[in-house]
């Protein structure tokens, strides 16, 4: 398997297109090492372009994608949720590379036009407490990538390199990963950093890089530099129906699909579906996880409340408005 300098050739695209191709489908979840994992981030890393960074602490919630599973983009709708609750919250994301629509591809359709300027951050956070960063714009090496990948058509290294990339640092995190093997990786990744305070590393039964709303979802809990496993059960569903919308399958979809989703759970049209389930059961994780709910219990009422009273929808025009006024200067 490839050495750091290796992976550092491997990344500045040193190889042919061929071989590129062929050690990105070589390094599976069964493949990466520990050590080839650090070494990965540490190349990758060395790439960043500077970064405005926040005088507060803030929480990134993103998933590694690469399920290969139906899926509604539920952490970008969640940050909206959790920005609406006083978290600053600053979330990495990339376009749709293994899925029909990424963080990016839905933020395209909801109208925010263009990345925030990296010098912008605290800005942003300032005007609307919430900030969304385009991995290539902070990682210009990983663009080439991007269409690599979708030659590939299934998860690679990347996808759990990804969520680990956020150059903020976020002391709070909600992170989805799609393998266990990767989960582990991760966890004990982020707590030999010591940098996240506190954070859920999920992976459903299914694989589903979030927390799942009719199976058990294993979550390692980081606390800096410490690790523990736990088991969250299945969301319990309020509504008792003999044909439950919460255990039908969900998607594929695309992003103007997805922004219709979005908009009917923010303008309070939605409140059973799979969706509005699976968006305040990782929304109250979200809430719990920043210290704004004392339970998870507690968190997905908050997140019902949010949505409910409108101020989920009031939190995205407000960073709607922002990044029009952004794309106008």
């Amino acid at each position: 398997m490839l050495n750091r300098q290796e992976l550092r050739q491997l990344i500045h695209l040193e190889y042919s297109e061929a071989d590129t191709l062929h050690w990105l489908g070589q390094l599976t979840p069964e493949a990466i090492t520990p050590a080839l994992f650090s070494d990965a981030l540490a190349c990758l890393e060395e790439t960043v372009l500077p970064v405005a960074l926040p005088a507060m602490p803030v929480m990134d919630c993103c998933g590694t994608g690469g399920s290969g599973l139906p899926h509604f983009n539920t952490s970008t709708t969640v940050a909206f949720i959790l920005a609406a609750a006083g978290v600053p919250v600053v979330k990495f994301g990339n376009r749709g590379l293994s899925s029909l629509s990424g963080s990016f591809d839905l933020l395209a359709q909801l109208g925010f036009s263009a990345p925030l300027d990296l010098r912008r951050i605290p800005e942003g956070l300032a005007h609307c407490g919430l900030v969304f960063l385009f991995a290539p714009q902070c990682y210009p090496q990983l663009a080439p990538f991007n269409q690599l990948r979708r030659q590939l058509k299934t998860r690679t290294l990347f996808n759990f390199l990804g969520p680990l990339l956020n150059p903020v640092k976020p002391a709070y995190r909600l992170l989805g990963v799609s393998h266990p093997l990767m989960q582990t990786q991760m966890a004990h990744y982020l707590a030999s950093t010591g940098v996240c305070q506190r954070g859920w590393i999920a992976c459903g039964e299914s694989g589903l890089d979030e927390l799942e709303i009719a199976a058990p979802t294993r979550v390692f809990e980081i606390q800096k530099t410490h690790y523990q496993e736990m088991t969250i059960p299945p969301f319990v569903i309020e509504t008792e129906t003999e044909n439950n919308p919460a255990l039908h399958p969900i998607g594929p979809h695309n992003p103007v699909e997805n922004e219709a989703i979005l908009m009917r759970l923010f303008q309070n049209q939605d409140q059973q579906s799979p969706y509005y389930q699976m968006v305040c059961f990782n929304a109250g994780a979200g809430l719990l996880i920043a210290g704004k709910a004392s339970s998870l219990a507690a968190g997905v009422q908050e997140a019902k409340a949010l949505l409910r009273g409108g101020k989920a929808l009031e939190k995205l025009n407000e960073c709607r408005r922002f990044y029009e006024s952004f794309s106008t200067r």
